[in-house]
C-alpha cells in the first residue's frame, strides 16, 4: 500500500517517531512518500521518498491509500485534499502546550481513526475529545542503542546523563529547573559525579553544579551518550511516550524518570528504573543518590533495563501499523 506522511519538519525530537516508522514500513515493501516544506529541516536518514513543496496546503498532498498527518497543522490540509483515507497519527495531544489550543483540539474531531503512542496518551484524548484512538507505541533499535563501556571506569567518578531542554525555548513541561535542583541537593550527599548534557538548542545555560555539553546529532552518538553513563535522568511532568528512557535502558544504563504518564507502558518501578512523582525535587534527588551509592542495585536495574528494552522494537510497531491499516 502507499502511505503519505505530511510533516512540517523532521528535525530531532518528537519526530523521530515517524522516521522511524516510516523506514520500517518500506522495510516491509510499502511505498512511503514523505511530503514536507521546501526548507524543512531532515535530521534523520530516510529510506521512504521524500517529496518538498512550497507549503502544506490540500493541493500539494500526493494520493496515497493513507495520509497520515501528525502534528496538528498538517492535519487540515490532509483531510481538506481528499486524496486517500487519513489516520490522525498524534504523536502528543498538542492542546496540552500549544498556542492554538481550539485549533489542536479540532484537528482531533475530524471524523478520521486516531493513532495514540500509550495507553496514557490515548486516555487523554478520550478525556479531552471522547474519540477514541488505536494504540500504537514507540521502540528502540537494539542494534544501535545497547551497551558500552562507561566512563567511570576511566574516572572513578559515576556520570549522569541528562537531555535539556529549556523553559526558554518553550519546553515548560520538561523539568530541566527540578533536575539542577536535584543536581545541586546531590553534592552534599553523592562525594563526587560528573554530568553530561545533551542541548538541542547547542546552547549552554547557567546551571549551580559544572558539566558538560555532549554534541550527539545522530543515533549512534546519542547512544553513546546514553551507555557510557552510569544514570539517565528523565524529569518531563508529562510525554506522550518518551522514548530516551527506554533507549537508555537498551544501551545498560540505570534510569530515574518521573511518572510523565506516556512512560507507564515500560517503566516498572523498582524493577528496571526508579520512578519519581514529576516536580518533587526531594524524591527525585533520593532516588539519584540511592542508585548513584548503591552500585550492586543500580547494575541490577540496568541489567533489567536491558531484558526489558529488547521486546519493544520498531519492527513491532510498524507490524501493528500495518494490520491497522489493512483492518480499515
Amino acid at each position: 500500500m502507499k502511505i503519505v506522511i505530511p510533516v512540517l519538519s523532521l528535525e530531532t525530537g518528537g519526530t523521530r517517531f515517524i522516521y522511524q516508522l516510516a523506514n520500517e514500513m518500506v522495510a516491509k515493501g510499502h511505498q512511503v512518500e514523505v511530503v514536507l516544506p521546501a526548507h524543512a529541516a531532515i535530521a534523520w536518514p530516510l529510506r521512504a521518498q521524500i517529496t518538498r513543496v512550497p507549503e502544506l496546503a490540500p493541493s500539494t498532498i500526493p494520493a496515497g491509500d493513507f495520509i497520515l498527518p501528525n502534528f496538528w497543522p498538517t492535519v487540515f490540509p490532509a483531510w481538506e485534499s481528499k486524496r486517500g483515507r487519513v489516520v490522525r497519527l498524534s504523536l502528543g495531544y498538542e492542546p496540552l502546550w500549544v498556542k492554538d489550543a481550539e485549533q489542536a483540539r479540532a484537528s482531533y474531531l475530524i471524523d478520521a481513526p486516531i493513532i495514540a503512542i500509550s495507553q496514557w496518551h490515548h486516555q487523554i484524548i478520550l478525556q479531552e475529545t471522547g474519540h477514541y484512538s488505536t494504540v500504537i507505541p514507540g521502540g528502540t533499535d537494539t542494534a544501535i542503542f545497547h551497551p558500552y563501556p562507561k566512563k567511570s571506569l576511566i574516572t572513578g567518578r559515576p556520570t549522569i546523563s541528562y537531555i535539556l531542554r529549556s523553559r526558554e525555548h518553550g519546553y515548560t513541561w520538561k523539568g530541566s529547573e527540578d533536575f539542577w535542583e536535584a543536581c545541586r541537593r546531590l553534592t552534599t550527599l553523592v562525594p563526587g559525579f560528573d554530568i553530561q548534557v545533551v542541548t538541542p538548542e547547542g546552547a549552554s545555560y547557567p546551571a549551580p553544579v559544572p558539566y558538560q555539553i555532549v554534541n550527539a546529532h545522530s543515533d549512534q552518538e546519542m547512544a553513546l551518550f546514553y551507555a557510557q553513563s552510569d544514570l539517565f535522568v528523565s524529569t518531563s511532568y508529562f510525554e506522550a511516550f518518551a522514548m530516551p528512557a527506554l533507549e537508555a535502558m537498551a544501551c545498560g544504563t540505570a534510569v530515574v524518570t518521573t511518572d510523565n504518564g506516556g512512560n507507564r507502558d515500560y517503566t516498572k518501578h523498582g524493577e528496571n528504573c526508579l520512578v519519581v512523582p514529576p516536580s518533587d525535587i526531594q524524591q527525585l534527588t533520593d532516588a539519584m543518590a540511592h542508585l548513584l551509592t548503591q552500585t550492586h542495585e543500580r547494575q541490577r536495574i540496568a541489567q533489567a533495563g536491558v531484558q526489558y528494552a529488547q521486546a519493544w522494537s520498531w519492527r513491532n510497531s510498524a507490524d501493528r501499523l500495518e494490520a491497522f491499516l489493512l483492518q480499515l
